[in-house]
């Protein structure tokens, strides 16, 4: 039985910086696949993860638990017939129910070769509030349906503190962790835990949803992304400022940009801009919001045509 890792979170929390430290600390023996799903019709996620050395495979363009979740059963039936591998990693787009992964990693086809060994999901300590208040239902999916909690952007203690109160709300018994060492040194613990629930059993488990049965009331529709090509190559704290003044609608933005001091990856949410050197090239930035106006954002960051 190959056991599956699910990695959750809402945009930008940190799910593949995650993900990253877990393929660096493993054993270069073991066989890893991952399944990058982004919301958007790229996936700069997915590119990172390849220089992992861990073979991945993509269902862009949308959401695995909605739209592309009998693709996304696909995929996993597939890769469970045709690859050797010792272990699978998830990460959902950070607009997946967690819940809905967990029912179609629970499907009677994939049980038989496979279970739910650990469940993580990865939660912004300085956005988590506004999530919850405007994006509660799937938001809070993600948080009751995990086995431990790893709390990312930690610098502000209060905010921090106050995420950490609003989780023991939702939550009381699902530890908290955060930085990812504790977690690490934990897993033991909390993978004992987890199977206590009986997740790699597809008759019983501590969830409502069917095995069989899929029904989703699509709480994320609203969730529009945009993905902008022939980018401008400008100075890197211009790309910063463009950043802060993206309006409130606008709650997540990446992706690799031309800079004077070369290819720079760009990371974006209200809370939090960034840029690091990198070598990836393939320039393009994702935008994701519950509106976007792609022609003003188009004027000041591509090339005219």
């Amino acid at each position: 039985m190959i056991p599956i890792t699910i990695i959750s979170g809402f945009l930008g929390a940190g799910k593949t910086t995650y993900l990253q430290y877990i393929l660096n600390q493993r054993n270069t023996n073991e066989r890893i696949l991952i399944i990058e799903n982004d919301f958007g019709e790229t996936s700069l996620d997915a590119q990172q993860l390849s220089t992992s050395g861990a073979v991945v495979r993509e269902v862009t363009s949308g959401c695995i638990c909605c739209s592309l979740q009998g693709n996304f059963k696909d995929v996993l039936v597939d890769i469970l017939s045709t690859q050797d591998i010792d272990q699978i990693y998830i990460e959902p787009s950070g607009v997946s129910k967690l819940s809905e992964i967990i029912s179609t990693c629970m499907d009677k086809e994939i049980c038989e070769k496979a279970y739910i060994d650990m469940i993580i999901t990865i939660v912004d300590a300085m956005q988590a509030p506004m999530a919850i208040k405007n994006f509660g239902p799937f938001f809070k999916d993600q948080i009751k349906h995990c086995h431990a909690i790893l709390l990312s952007h930690i610098e502000d203690t209060k905010q921090t503190a106050k995420t950490k109160e609003l989780i023991t709300e939702l939550v009381p018994n699902t530890p908290v962790y955060t930085d990812i060492e504790s977690l690490q040194q934990d897993v033991a613990q909390i993978h004992q835990i987890a199977h206590a629930h009986n997740y790699h059993d597809c008759n019983c488990h501590g969830h409502t949803h069917d095995c069989n049965h899929h029904q989703h009331e699509h709480e994320h529709q609203p969730f529009i992304s945009h993905t902008f090509y022939n980018l401008q190559t400008l100075e890197e704290q211009r790309w910063m400022e463009l950043c802060n003044i993206l309006p409130s609608t606008i709650i997540r933005a990446k992706g690799i940009v031309p800079t004077s001091a070369g290819p720079m990856e760009l990371q974006y949410t209200p809370q939090n801009c960034s840029m690091s050197a990198t070598n990836l090239d393939s320039f393009h930035l994702v935008i994701i919001g519950t509106e976007i106006d792609i022609a003003s954002i188009s004027r000041n960051v591509c090339n005219p045509l």
